[in-house]
């Protein structure tokens, strides 16, 4: 590491470190300076090198942390119901503690809750001599007992278990307990951090005279408190104060924009690495995982302290995806994810998903395509069909056969290989115990079969109590990211905080677990007052290095958000800079960019094919001019044709179309569907039909069939709920309108009329009705909606503006035709009528004759469409509305565009 600037804060702990050695009599290689986190053994050492004197003989203390110094002194191997703090081989041990407590029904819910309740009372235990544990549990078995009824039951019983098995554990710091003090111990310095250290704290009492305790160096102020000899405030008063610098950005990526621009700035200062590397604390991870990308795409050095969760990896995610694409509820999309992370021919694999996703691809070519990959592509034998490959995942097995069994099928499908040439991949084998002798007895101690799902959550909890670090650079970090609790008495160049509004840097953080405070308080727990205060101490030591730049957003979406709580508090005492955007300008000339409009005069029966496949081959004659033969219309293309050519050109000319998802849920537009087939059912067979009671039993069975005909019936159940009211609601609105003479006539009717000039009108008609004994035969054309009597209403006010009544009164082509809406709802089916059909009909059909006429002579189709014709359209990505010009330059876009298709 670079040299540390400044030193005197370090030089005086070492100086105190010096003399209580003279003082006790002890030797340098006899003494042991306990630091509160490992990252600051190096930047101890170096203080004590730059400081050394004739005493010491060139001889140097022992720089530990607990950890460090445990392991130095033997290798710790959990026993079999040993806490190990590791999420996976506690997790199996938690399950069986919660089978033997009669709790098996509940493992899955409650076994994370156990290993977190667990951990919790395992870092105090391991602060208690082994022998006082029994003692230490009988005073706690009534704080955590609890008298709740249900669920507060089980949680008392998993607070219960909690602290006997913390209780009955050994851990690896009982080495600590066992040794010190001792012959090779004959002193010990604890540097005490922000956050307290039981451990630490039962190894001074036990050293007595012998034990020092003094608290870390704040770098800038020079001041080193417990029962320092050395008063630095006057020459850190003396120094430069530090700078603090603040930005508000309107969202998360201008935040991060901004502090990867700050510390790029700080990079080019020439301060790092002379005054060490910047800091980037991790207080938001998505947001310092943005910033830590846009760096890394400069060539920046970046090392990563902290991490991130292993279960978030790709190495991760593959893993996991072979889990869910052999569930026997998995999904097309799951299975497709699975396949792109196989060894299998990728070309394939897209060719069969685009065929899925098209809507009229025949059943026949999606299983030939299915087929083209059913072998995945790997040396690992047996191969074996990969949909063979996931049913074998899918019946119940014991935890270590899960394991073996689940490597095998990676190795198949060529998983096992990139997890191994994977950085992530690595720490996921690890975090799952492949390999791991000293895991292969704690694993097989659980002789339960787990299913899929049971296997599934198990890897889960592996995956979410792993981090993964990435690589660190080769050489000096030139950024560090880090804990906000980590800055304290490391040499920064400077620190940019990137998070610090109230949701994510509160004043206090959350209390982990499900404790009470009055368990919190018996336990030893930390209470949220003293988390606040060590966040708060966190907080100063942060503000005092000698750059700082805080960050936060303005909102988080459309929700307001202000600085965080300790930034107000700080500025309360404290002035900072406006910091200024250090983001580099780039200089973009300006360019128009046109609405399009382009002209379907080229396009063989342009005009809104209806049919499969149709509308999308392109003729090379000239125009038609007159020749609209092969121009139809459905009431939907027109209304898009008005609604916005472009949109007309785009979805009914082109026959473009959004991509579908594979396993969508059941929307209310299936429920629609249903009904009208309900509905034409009933109608149909209705003729046998005499009495109202039996009109019931026969809507009840065309229901009965429409539902046996649906590809996910639970996924229909909330509609189901409905039917009883809605059968009844119809019912009624049935007999009222039969009581005014009209009978029904034909449902689902595909009805083709071609007009004057060759345009022809197609669709499909709901339902068509006939007036009983009229003189001249009245019909009644009526569509089914499951919309709201007054959308609906408000719908018809302008037949002008909503075709689609007027529309299919033309297609039936009747002189005398009356056109309504049926609002089909629990409480009451009403009829919504267009009263204005024989005024708007003759309008309607003119204006038809005159836009095919218009896009047969080549006009152009430009993108007009305006409010939630916009808002709710598949062609917007398409014309790209967003980024249009101003209306300068429209008159230009036509002619750069017209007649190109």
């Amino acid at each position: 590491m670079a040299a540390i600037a400044p030193m005197h804060d370090w030089a005086a702990l070492m100086q105190q470190v010096r003399d209580f050695m003279r003082a006790s009599g002890a030797h340098p290689a006899q003494t042991v300076v306990l630091l509160p986190f490992f990252q600051l053994q190096p930047v101890a050492r170096e203080a004590w090198a730059l400081q050394a004197d004739t005493h010491s003989g060139g001889f140097s203390p022992r720089f530990e942390t607990t950890t460090s110094w445990q392991r130095r002194i033997s290798h710790f191997v959990p026993d079999e119901w040993d806490l190990s703090f590791d999420a996976g081989l506690d997790a199996v041990r938690a399950r069986g503690f919660l089978r033997r407590a009669g709790l098996s029904p509940l493992i899955g819910l409650l076994a994370p809750r156990l290993v977190e309740a667990a951990q919790q009372l395992g870092g105090l235990a391991a602060s208690i001599e082994p022998a006082q544990r029994p003692a230490w549990a009988q005073a706690l078995r009534e704080v955590v007992a609890g008298n709740g009824e249900g669920f507060a039951s089980h949680e008392a019983a998993v607070a219960r278990i909690a602290l006997e098995w913390a209780a009955a554990s050994r851990y690896a710091s009982d080495v600590l307990l066992e040794r010190v003090p001792g012959d090779e111990v004959q002193a010990l310095v604890v540097v005490r951090g922000v956050q307290r250290h039981a451990l630490a704290q039962v190894l001074v009492q036990r050293m007595a005279q012998r034990a020092l305790v003094l608290d870390l160096p704040q770098l800038g102020l020079g001041q080193v408190q417990a029962g320092a000899a050395t008063d630095l405030r006057a020459e850190a008063e003396a120094g430069a104060r530090a700078s603090v610098r603040m930005q508000a950005a309107l969202d998360a990526e201008e935040e991060a924009e901004r502090a990867a621009a700050c510390v790029l700035g700080h990079l080019s200062s020439g301060r790092v690495p002379l005054s060490g590397p910047v800091a980037l604390p991790a207080i938001d991870r998505l947001a310092t995982r943005r910033i830590s990308a846009m760096l890394a795409e400069r060539g920046v050095a970046l090392a990563d302290e902290t991490g991130w969760k292993l279960s978030t990896t790709r190495a991760a995610a593959s893993l996991v995806s072979l889990l869910r694409a052999a569930a026997p509820q998995a999904t097309r999309d799951e299975q497709l994810d699975w396949l792109k992370a196989c060894a299998v021919e990728q070309a394939t694999v897209q060719r069969w998903e685009q065929l899925l996703r098209k809507q009229n691809s025949a059943p026949a070519l999606i299983e030939y395509a299915q087929g083209a990959i059913e072998f995945i592509v790997s040396e690992a034998e047996p191969q074996m069909p990969w949909r063979q490959l996931l049913a074998s995942l899918r019946k119940e097995r014991s935890l270590s056969e899960w394991l073996s069994d689940l490597a095998q099928a990676l190795k198949i499908s060529g998983q096992w290989v990139l997890l191994e040439r994977d950085a992530a991949g690595e720490q996921v084998l690890a975090a799952l115990h492949w390999g791991s002798p000293d895991a292969q007895a704690i694993l097989a101690s659980d002789a339960s079969r787990l299913s899929l799902g049971e296997f599934s959550a198990w890897v889960q909890i592996a995956l979410e109590g792993a981090s993964f670090k990435p690589p660190q650079p080769a050489g000096p970090p030139q950024v560090v990211i880090l804990p906000l609790a980590q800055l304290a008495a490391r040499p920064f160049a400077a620190v940019v905080i990137a998070g610090a509004d109230e949701a994510r840097l509160p004043a206090a953080p959350d209390l982990p677990g499900d404790w009470t405070a009055a368990q919190r308080e018996a336990l030893g727990l930390s209470s949220r007052e003293a988390l606040a205060r060590e966040q708060r101490e966190v907080w100063q030591r942060a503000m005092q290095l000698p750059q700082v730049d805080v960050l936060w957003r303005k909102a988080e979406g459309e929700a307001p958000l202000q600085p965080s709580p300790l930034l107000q508090a700080w500025l309360l005492e404290n002035t900072a800079e406006e910091g200024a955007d250090a983001r580099p300008l780039r200089e973009i000339k300006p360019q128009k960019s046109f609405r399009p409009s382009p002209s379907a005069d080229r396009l063989h029966g342009a005009g809104g094919r209806e049919g499969k496949g149709e509308g999308q081959g392109g003729g090379n004659g000239e125009s038609t001019g007159e020749d609209t033969s092969a121009m139809r219309f459905s009431a939907s293309s027109y209304s898009d044709l008005r609604a916005c050519p472009y949109r007309f050109f785009a979805l009914r000319s082109l026959g473009l179309h959004e991509s579908q998802e594979l396993d969508e849920a059941l929307s209310k537009r299936d429920f629609g569907a249903w009904l009208h087939a309900v509905l034409s059912d009933f109608h149909q067979e209705r003729s046998r039909v005499t009495s109202p009671s039996q009109d019931r039993e026969l809507l009840d069975a065309c229901a009965a069939k429409q539902h046996e005909a649906l590809s996910d019936a639970a996924g229909f159940v909330p509609f189901a709920a409905s039917w009883p009211q809605m059968r009844e609601s119809y019912l009624l609105w049935l007999q009222d309108h039969e009581s005014k003479g009209w009978r029904f006539e034909s449902s689902e009717l595909d009805v083709q009329r071609e007009l004057a000039g060759g345009v022809v009108l197609k669709g499909r008609l709901d339902r068509v009705d006939v007036l009983a004994g009229s003189a001249a035969q009245s019909f009644a054309v009526i569509d089914y909606k499951t919309e709201a009597e007054a959308a609906l209403k408000k719908r018809v006010t302008d037949p002008l503006e909503d075709t689609q009544l007027v529309f299919y009164a033309a297609l039936l082509g009747r002189d005398t035709v009356e056109a309504s809406y049926l609002a089909l709802a629990e409480k009451e089916a009403k009829t919504v009528a267009q009263t204005q059909v024989g005024e708007a009909l003759p309008i309607l059909l003119e204006g038809l004759a005159s836009d095919a006429r218009r896009i047969a002579q080549g006009h152009g189709l430009p993108a007009l469409g305006e409010g939630l014709a916009c808002e709710y359209c598949a062609a917007r990505g398409l014309c790209r509305k967003d980024f249009w010009g101003g209306a300068e330059g429209q008159g230009e876009a036509k002619d750069d565009s017209e007649g190109a298709a």
